[in-house]
């Protein structure tokens, strides 16, 4: 599985870490005799390994049963937008849309333990902060039972593609139009503005 990617719009792997802030929910895909199985999980950099993504799935998920025999891609989209020809400067131009998109491709292995109860508390002070809920306030049972019901892995990264589509193959004129008319627009839009590359 690769990445259509022109070499206008090819990006650093370091990129990817933007796109993973814009948006840690990941489309997951595997491998399986049959069809690929697809799942969409949160998966979060791996503070004890650079280029590892920890994450998990319902362990009654059937994609946990295929998840750690063969290579995965996970990707994540980040800003993205239409894009309009009534921006442009030029004549003769058509609508398109604009994005950020990041694939990691690499092989699952099991977290569980006590590893797997610190990716639970990682999950929460990422999302919740210093001053929000923390796995720390669960009982012991009801912690011991979510772990029982979810399967941990940490994605091993081999390779990153990353592509940003940010309007780079147009005149500077035609891109400063396309962020002017996207910072109208609602915060979806005005993201979108902010991650184009300045003429």
């Amino acid at each position: 599985m690769s990445l259509y990617c022109p070499s206008a719009f090819r990006a650093e792997a370091g990129y990817a870490a933007r796109v993973l802030a814009d948006n840690p929910l990941a489309t997951l895909i595997t491998p399986a005799a049959d069809e690929p199985w697809i799942s969409h999980v949160v998966l979060l950099p791996d503070p004890q390994h650079p280029d590892c993504l920890l994450g998990h799935l319902a362990r009654a998920n059937p994609h946990a049963g295929v998840l750690f025999a063969q290579d995965s891609v996970a990707v994540f989209a980040g800003a993205h937008g239409y894009v309009s020809p009534r921006w442009y400067v030029s004549d003769g131009m058509v609508p398109t849309w604009n994005y950020r998109v990041a694939h990691a491709h690499g092989r699952a292995e099991p977290v569980d333990g006590a590893q797997l109860g610190e990716l639970l508390s990682q999950l929460a002070r990422h999302f919740e902060g210093p001053d929000g809920w923390s796995t720390d306030a669960m009982p012991p049972a009801a912690m011991a039972a979510m772990q029982r019901g979810i399967v941990g892995f940490r994605l091993r990264v081999a390779r990153w593609e990353v592509k940003a589509k940010l309007s780079q193959n147009r005149l500077p004129q035609d891109r400063q139009g396309v962020i002017q008319s996207l910072e109208e627009g609602d915060e979806a839009a005005r993201q979108l503005a902010a991650a184009m590359p300045r003429p």
